[in-house]
């Protein structure tokens, strides 16, 4: 055990000192992430409840733009659920069509914790402020737009097609939104140099 540790840090040590930088700071952003997120904000759903509320009113506004109709709303309800014999209750937005049920919006699905992960990224990065200020904002406002495409188009599969909904919410739209995120980072990370550290003669 004590060689397996000492391996680790030994490879550890070997990691360019800016890689650690950037990792030691991504892992410090983490922590104080969730330290603040389940101890001030979970519980109250400070952030959640507005944010899932945004994403459901915008993926019915959406659906309604496309085809051209007004039969599509959004609500915030309680979803109840049976997991392994034990009721779970949990607020949901409540995307509907003519009353009927479409999809049910989590907490876990308002794009907050992709939110965190690409903000976490940007700001871990030896980048400037003013290139920083420039990619957090606008790629929050893309991430969020792609999810909204996300819960609309998965209205649409639930009504058409109805045995791919669980491929498509698992697979298709989790590789777009994920891939959206990848070449933002990789566009924010194009003029990002990490400063190589000075040769010193033995």
């Amino acid at each position: 055990m004590t060689a397996a540790i000492r391996g680790f840090f030994t490879s550890l040590a070997s990691i360019p000192k800016p890689i650690q930088s950037f990792l030691l700071r991504g892992l410090l952003i983490l922590v104080i992430w969730k330290v603040i997120y389940l101890g001030f904000l979970a519980y109250q759903r400070t952030l959640d409840s507005p944010l899932t509320n945004l994403v459901g009113n915008h993926s019915a506004w959406l659906l309604n733009q496309v085809f051209s109709s007004n039969t599509y709303t959004a609500s915030e309800k309680l979803h109840v659920t049976n997991f392994e014999g034990e009721l779970q209750i949990a607020p949901v937005s409540l995307v509907e069509k003519n009353g009927k049920r479409l999809l049910h919006i989590a907490d876990g699905c308002n794009g907050l914790e992709l939110f965190v992960l690409y903000v976490g990224f940007i700001l871990a990065m030896p980048a400037p402020v003013k290139r920083k200020l420039l990619f957090i904002p606008i790629g929050l406002v893309i991430i969020h737009l792609v999810n909204i495409l996300r819960c609309a188009g998965l209205c649409v599969i639930i009504e058409s097609w109805k045995e791919q909904f669980d491929f498509a919410h698992h697979y298709v739209f989790k590789m777009m939104i994920y891939g959206v995120i990848f070449a933002l980072w990789v566009k924010f990370s194009t003029a990002v140099h990490f400063q190589k550290e000075p040769a010193h003669d033995l």
